[in-house]
């Protein structure tokens, strides 16, 4: 599946959400989580709330940083990504931000 078309995403699955979840606790270093999450960026559209899991399924540092970097461009609900954001110190709330030009 290749679709680069934002408009011909679909949303992620229930079950693909979960296994990303899994995988993510699997996944030992943040280069590895990233590169889970980019893919799965590549493939769907995803709700605020959607997000807000896989930001709590990452550990912490910059794998939890970019993965709402990543994701932003995919939310399907953006008016809400300060739901997102309350998940972050203050320091990588700026950062996330400033990545977006918020």
């Amino acid at each position: 599946r290749n679709l680069t078309e934002k408009n011909q995403m679909e949303p992620i699955p229930e079950k693909e959400l979960k296994d990303k979840e899994e995988q993510l606790q699997r996944l030992h270093t943040d280069r590895d989580r990233l590169r889970l999450i980019k893919q799965t960026a590549s493939s769907y559209q995803f709700t605020v709330a959607q997000v807000v899991r896989l930001v709590k399924a990452q550990h912490y540092g910059d794998a939890k940083v970019q993965t709402a970097v990543v994701l932003h461009p995919n939310i399907t609900d953006p008016d809400n990504f300060s739901q997102v954001l309350d998940l972050y110190v203050e320091s990588d709330r700026q950062d996330i931000k400033k990545q977006l030009n918020l």
